[in-house]
């Protein structure tokens, strides 16, 4: 699901207190596009390529020289920053979530045809193809020892898709942070860092989509409006992205302890942390929760807030927020 920015009409615009233009460079990354809004004396769309290139040879899971994909292959290599940080904070979604959100479900999710592997876009994996790989996933079964990935089973692999785009958005933030950059918003596939406020002197509006399949971007609508700054916004959704198989439709949002994609009430969920990665990671495990185990771990985190947008068995539309995500709507 795509969260699109309310800014189109405002870059390029100069402040008339400092002298500093607002910038726009967009383009494609990670295999989704990527719009970053920056006020800064300078241009500094090349340097960020080169932190887009740092965080591919990390953790680009479509790149076979990258390592994850050298750790996936079981080559003795050693983990960088970008990884650790990572993997340590999808073992604590893992442990927060009982295991709603696991990145070693990559062998289900390639078996599926969501993940890096190649496959007939509606081909439907048998039921013996998915009890033979669910022995594989868990994040119980993986740890990092002195820098290196040490995993139970060499068949084992790791996906990045639902917890790096989140994190690239991170990357590129504190890569603009560091240049001194005090407004700004950093969106890649729909994952947004903002900070500051934006060319007309406000806080950032973001517009969170009505969960429709159309893919054409002109006819997407809002379900939501919200004020945000200095926050993390991340969004999944079970509507766009799927196959088909006669007339059953299979989301993308793979249930790791059965292995098929999870079906539940949930159309979408919004997550706003304090950081991309965690939002992004959290609106995963939801979506794989359900609404009420939802609710549950957000009684345990009060650190992030949550949009979730339902149906019930009739196909009515409903949606549900925690009592902080409110102050974020444009009423």
């Amino acid at each position: 699901m795509r969260i699109f920015i309310l800014i189109a009409s405002l870059v390029l615009l100069f402040s008339c207190t400092d002298k500093k233009q607002y910038l726009l460079y967009q383009g494609e990354v990670h295999g989704t596009f990527f719009h970053i809004t920056y006020q800064s004396s300078e241009d500094l769309s090349l340097e960020i390529d080169s932190v887009f290139k740092v965080f591919n040879a990390s953790l680009n899971n479509y790149d076979p020289n990258s390592l994850i994909s050298k750790i996936n292959n079981n080559e003795e290599v050693e983990t960088d920053s970008l990884f650790r940080a990572m993997f340590y904070k999808a073992k604590e979604v893992y442990e927060k979530s009982d295991g709603a959100f696991d990145i070693s479900v990559a062998p289900i999710v390639n078996e599926w045809g969501f993940g890096w592997v190649k496959k007939d876009k509606n081909s439907i994996p048998d039921s013996s193809s998915i009890e033979n790989l669910l022995p594989f996933v868990g994040m119980d079964k993986w740890k990092i020892v002195d820098n290196k990935v040490v995993k139970e089973f060499p068949e084992a692999k790791l996906i990045s898709n639902a917890i790096a785009k989140g994190q690239s958005v991170d990357f590129v933030a504190n890569f603009l942070i560091s240049q001194g950059v005090e407004n700004f918003l950093v969106e890649i596939g729909g994952e947004i860092v903002c900070k500051g406020k934006n060319p007309k002197g406000e806080i950032w509006k973001i517009g969170i989509d009505k969960p429709i399949e159309d893919e054409v971007y002109e006819n997407r609508e809002n379900q939501i409006i919200i004020n945000v700054s200095d926050r993390a916004i991340a969004t999944s959704g079970n509507y766009r992205q799927f196959i088909e198989s006669g007339s059953k439709k299979y989301a993308h949002n793979i249930n790791p302890k059965t292995g098929y994609p999870e079906e539940n009430e949930l159309l979408s969920v919004t997550v706003i942390a304090s950081d991309c990665m965690t939002a992004d990671a959290y609106a995963t495990a939801f979506m794989a929760s359900g609404l009420e185990k939802s609710k549950q771990i957000l009684e345990k985190n009060n650190s992030i807030d949550a949009y979730f947008i339902y149906h019930d068995s009739l196909n009515n539309v409903y949606d549900y927020y925690t009592k902080n995500f409110e102050q974020y709507i444009v009423k």
